[in-house]
């Protein structure tokens, strides 16, 4: 196979411009000591911008992972002012804690109110997937909103990042700047990196884990998870015992929402039962949704669409969830990009 250096060095055609494939080859192709350089010089760049947004300026998303390592040491190289903050999620593995309180006590905490697994209870999303991430946007994507946010996504991770990420971007729902300042570093770079600056990293990675973060998320993957959970026994029975309290909770609960009956009803997830009413359109945001007075005699739908309906027991919704069906699919969420060993 060939390396990304050998296709870098390879010539275009006369008349031919670049790929954008061929222009991310050559940045990965880049030797390691220039990598280091452009990024300090995009810390320096955009820090005016930062201070302009937060009096504290850089927001540093940290992890505790091998690339939040890298991406903060480089702020500290750089010079430039920044806030480093974990966000706690309430269910990291114990090693990893124990990594960022003894090597990284400058490190904020975001601390929440509710444990997930307590929120997985009390709510009717249910268990997270690959493609329902609500756990992401409560526990990660509230952090560093109106600041200028650095996070250490590598497009060297996935094709999918290679195609969503660049060194500097919006968010693409708060519209916040986001600086990648490692987006173009291979996995080599960032272990270079770490031995020549001696950096300390938490000792999960030399004993055989590749991502660090919550134990039991789908995004791992079956064969991550399933190694997770055979080291840490404990988050195996909590995730059971939460998933099986929400079935309690939230089986066979409908959703009622409002129809008008000129238009035909949206497409929903799969409902498998439904039943009519009339409702009474009683809010200015209702009367504006369904462009109708307020007091007009609308159609209602009871209905339950919700994804884990068609499971009969809550032992089947864990069999499910367990086995890593939970991880197929394409997400569409913000922080996958931003959670896995960031």
């Amino acid at each position: 196979m060939e390396s990304n250096t050998h296709k870098a060095s390879q010539q275009l055609m006369p008349g031919f411009e670049p790929s954008e494939k061929d222009l991310i080859d050559r940045a990965l192709a880049q030797p390691l000591e220039d990598k280091i350089r452009r990024s300090i010089e995009m810390f320096r760049l955009y820090e005016a911008g930062a201070l302009r947004m937060s009096p504290d300026g850089y927001y540093l998303a940290f992890s505790g992972g091998k690339d939040s390592c890298v991406i903060k040491q480089l702020a500290i190289e750089a010079g430039v002012k920044f806030r480093p903050v974990y966000n706690n999620t309430t269910i990291d593995p114990p090693e990893l804690i124990r990594y960022i309180r003894q090597h990284h006590a400058d490190v904020s905490w975001n601390n929440h109110r509710t444990p997930m697994l307590r929120r997985l209870v009390e709510t009717p999303n249910g268990p997270p997937t690959r493609l329902s991430r609500w756990c992401c946007e409560a526990y990660k994507e509230q952090g560093g909103k109106g600041c200028l946010r650095v996070i250490g996504v590598r497009i060297a991770e996935s094709e999918r990042r290679a195609r969503l990420w660049k060194e500097f971007q919006p968010h693409r729902t708060s519209g916040d700047a986001i600086l990648a300042p490692i987006v173009y570093w291979t996995d080599e770079d960032v272990w270079a990196f770490i031995r020549s600056r001696n950096l300390p990293y938490c000792e999960l990675y030399d004993q055989g884990f590749k991502r660090l973060g919550c134990v039991g998320c789908p995004m791992a993957g079956p064969a991550a998870r399933r190694k997770e959970f055979a080291r840490w026994p404990g988050y195996e029975r909590a995730w059971k015992k939460a998933i099986f309290l929400f079935f309690a909770a939230w089986k066979g609960v409908p959703l009622e929402q409002p129809y008008w009956e000129k238009l035909a009803p949206r497409k929903r997830y799969s409902p498998l039962a439904t039943q009519f009413g009339i409702g009474t359109v009683d809010t200015a945001k209702e009367a504006q949704l369904l462009r109708c007075p307020i007091g007009t005699q609308v159609r209602t739908q009871l209905h339950w669409w919700r994804w884990f309906e068609p499971m009969k027991s809550p032992q089947e919704l864990w069999d499910w969830w367990r086995s890593g069906k939970a991880s197929e699919g394409e997400a569409q969420c913000f922080q996958e990009e931003m959670m896995m060993d960031v």
